[in-house]
């Protein structure tokens, strides 16, 4: 009976209209840390079908913004009629804007796997993969990295900017990377304590599909006007991954595996340079999904992924005491079918987080979640 209701309330949650708001019955409602939920953007809300592909920071003003994939014609990935929309909150989440479109697909293809950065001098910086998808790409056909910057906290947005030239070519010389394809790890950007700012570069290397993905970290020095990859792979069988700086200054990977099981983590303790050989984690499991990691001003991490090595399930919030050496799991955000995860913290010490969480009229609906850790 209990597995029937819980069936049931997902089911009705997931028809209700976009912009529904309150603790569903997808989350621990007893539970005091959760505090509020919003359906940020679902299918059926008269634009769209299919959203996929979640992004969250917080400005200095303390306005939240949340971008996404809006899918117009499928669930899949690029190529295609895909956009990168946007909605704020100045409420801490407990209600959200109209939707703005950050990027609109055009003739040469859609924009997808949008990562979100706030840059030193305050500005939103979108990083976002352009026209044809990795998988499709051959010599002489590739997607584009581009970047679209709003300086009035997400209210609008400038026409993206091609930076691929200064990533990955197919060319020997021509860039850091040499790529048959590449995209850029769609998520949370990172700013580190001197100002400069990260996202992931997962290239193919190899003309045959199917094969290994590397995984090169990528930085900006002017607030994410101009990007360069770093020219060495941090993990030559990858996918998505992000950054986050540590008390000491390094910077730890969280890097998706995309043989499933354990997490994988690297290393740096020079800016970025070089990296340590990817280890596996024994105690965060990772069943080839993208998650989000953020270092809290204690030294804490904390991490979003599903809590399973092998489905895509149950995404949950885990922390670590030790640099990431050792994972606990503090709260289950979504105990159905979810996949992709983003996260921010607030100037209050809450934690917002999105998640992609199923439908019962298929895909995903892309659901905000605020915490309280001081209450789990």
């Amino acid at each position: 009976m209990g597995k029937f209701l819980t069936s049931f309330f997902v089911g009705f949650l997931a028809m209700q209209p976009l912009g529904a708001t309150g603790v569903s019955p997808t989350v621990p409602a007893d539970n005091p840390a959760v505090e509020t939920r919003s359906m940020l953007f679902a299918g059926g809300d008269g634009v769209s079908r299919f959203y996929r592909i979640p992004a969250i920071v917080t400005t200095p003003g303390g306005t939240l913004v949340a971008v996404a994939d809006r899918r117009l014609d499928s669930n899949k990935d690029l190529p295609g009629r895909i956009d990168v929309v946007c909605r704020t909150s100045t409420d801490g989440g407990a209600s959200w804007g109209e939707t703005v479109t950050v990027a609109r697909n055009d003739s040469t293809g859609g924009y997808g796997d949008p990562a979100l950065g706030v840059s030193p001098d305050g500005d939103l910086v979108c990083v976002m993969t352009h026209g044809q998808g990795l998988w499709e790409s051959e010599i002489g056909s590739h997607p584009r990295i581009c970047v679209s910057r709003s300086g009035d906290e997400g209210k609008s947005w400038a026409a993206p900017v091609d930076i691929t030239g200064s990533l990955y070519s197919q060319i020997e010389g021509q860039a850091p990377v040499k790529a048959v394809s590449a995209f850029a790890t769609s998520g949370r950007i990172l700013t580190d304590s001197k100002g400069n700012m990260w996202f992931v570069l997962i290239g193919r290397p190899h003309l045959k599909k199917w094969t290994e993905l590397y995984c090169y970290a990528c930085k900006s020095t002017d607030g994410g006007r101009s990007w360069v990859s770093m020219p060495v792979a941090v993990d030559e069988d990858a996918d998505e991954s992000k950054i986050a700086e540590l008390s000491d200054g390094s910077l730890l990977m969280s890097i998706r595996n995309r043989r499933k099981g354990w997490r994988k983590f690297s290393l740096s303790k020079d800016g970025g340079k070089t990296w340590t050989k990817a280890a596996l984690s024994t105690t965060l499991p990772d069943p080839a999904c993208n998650g989000d990691i953020v270092a809290l001003e204690n030294g804490k991490l904390l991490h979003t992924i599903c809590d399973s090595h092998s489905d895509r399930t149950a995404v949950s919030l885990f922390s670590s005491d030790d640099s990431g050496t050792t994972w606990k799991k503090l709260i289950e955000v979504c105990p159905v079918g979810s996949a992709y995860s983003a996260m921010t913290t607030m100037p209050d010490g809450r934690v917002g987080i999105l998640v992609e969480e199923a439908s019962s009229l298929g895909g995903f609906r892309i659901w905000f979640t605020r915490l309280n850790i001081n209450n789990l």
